[in-house]
């Protein structure tokens, strides 16, 4: 039952004079209360998924050719793919990878993703909700050239965090 059919049940029960004031009063606050504690469930839920590796990160970077020249030049990293939406994706071993990709604040990091074992999208995004955390799936095909929908949401910090399949590579 929410807040709000909570406090109705129990102005109605003062009302036919099945509780008193004080009790009224004293019911209230605790209805009140429990409001601004975080849910038990985001506090007792299992873990959404377990990460098993840093599947990528990607940079926000002013131009994208003269930061991927300098990867390659300096860490001998390839490219690996060219998403539709104009960004790099380079190697970094079997696992994981650089992202590059033309986007508001330069020298920063946009997101990072973390590979998960059984990766679908939407079944995480409604276990995340148990966490009071709401996810975005996104499924523009030009985001992504391999793999399927992405899933995002942000840490407490405001940190864009995506879910990927663990193996995943761009």
């Amino acid at each position: 039952m929410n807040n709000i059919n909570a406090i109705e049940n129990l102005v109605e029960k003062f009302e036919q004079k099945k509780m008193t004031r004080r009790e009224l009063v004293a019911s209230l606050l605790v209805a009140t209360a429990a409001s601004t504690v975080p849910s038990v469930s985001a506090q007792t839920a299992a873990p959404v998924a377990i990460g098993r590796s840093m599947n990528h990160v990607s940079l926000s970077v002013n131009d994208v050719s003269r930061s991927a020249d300098f990867y390659n030049r300096v860490l001998g990293m390839e490219i690996i793919s060219r998403p539709a939406n104009g960004g790099l994706n380079m190697g970094l071993g079997n696992e994981s990878f650089l992202g590059l990709y033309n986007l508001p604040n330069p020298g920063s990091m946009h997101h990072m993703c973390i590979g998960v074992d059984d990766y679908n999208p939407d079944a995480l995004a409604e276990k995340l909700l148990d966490h009071d955390i709401d996810a975005n799936v996104n499924r523009d095909a030009a985001n992504r050239t391999s793999g399927g929908d992405q899933l995002y949401f942000n840490d407490p910090d405001g940190i864009l965090v995506q879910l990927a399949q663990h193996g995943y590579l761009g």
